[in-house]
């Protein structure tokens, strides 16, 4: 609907017309006067309606605009409030359970123990055959190793022969590695019941 500065102007276009109209015939300017004005004022009244009816539809489409952006953000805020609900029950679960008294440590890693035809240990990933050296020395001068022999090397891969004097672990392999040689290591596959490791070696970012 029109408000009422629009309807004040209808009523003052309407009231202009008809004194218009009226001064034309009581002067005795004739009827193609007094209809060329109504045209005239047919004419500024259809304008001004078509201004009204644009405006309307326009005020509707922003309004039906809005109310979409309104109900595309609920569902937002919707999904929002559930994955917190989620994220929260989580780590209360998780507080819990390091909370809990006589919780379980962690199991411990399993050794590779003295024995047998020795560890096998398989490298990838070596830079050069000067690296391989240098891990075979650092390996023989740990104290749970007695000796580590070479038994091939080919295009960045070996395996060596190590037989251990006292048991040993993949991780003690690793930091020993890391602090006496400028490579790092990660175990891809270890095995101590049958005395199989591979590591791959890499530079010490740390170095």
């Amino acid at each position: 609907m029109p408000d009422q500065e629009t309807s004040a102007r209808i009523a003052s276009s309407f009231a202009r017309a008809f004194a218009e109209l009226q001064d034309s015939l009581l002067s005795g300017s004739g009827i193609a006067a007094a209809t060329s004005e109504l045209i005239a004022a047919r004419a500024a009244i259809d304008q001004l309606a078509k201004r009204v009816e644009s405006q309307l539809e326009e005020d509707k489409e922003q309004r039906r605009q809005l109310g979409d952006q309104l109900v595309t953000l609920a569902g937002s805020l919707e999904r929002l409030v559930t994955h917190l609900q989620g994220l929260s029950q989580l780590m209360g679960d998780l507080l819990e359970r390091l909370a809990a008294p006589g919780a379980p440590p962690p199991p411990a890693e399993t050794p590779f123990r003295p024995g047998g035809e020795g560890l096998s240990l398989a490298l990838a990933g070596l830079p050069g055959f000067q690296a391989l050296m240098e891990i075979q020395k650092a390996l023989s001068s740990m104290e749970q190793v007695a000796g580590a022999s070479v038994e091939r090397y080919q295009e960045g891969e070996s395996r060596l022969l190590v037989h251990l004097k006292a048991p040993v672990t993949a991780g003690e392999i690793i930091a020993w590695l890391r602090t006496n040689t400028p490579y790092a290591a990660v175990v891809e596959d270890s095995k101590p019941e049958l005395s199989r490791l591979r590591m791959k070696i890499g530079p010490d970012s740390g170095a």
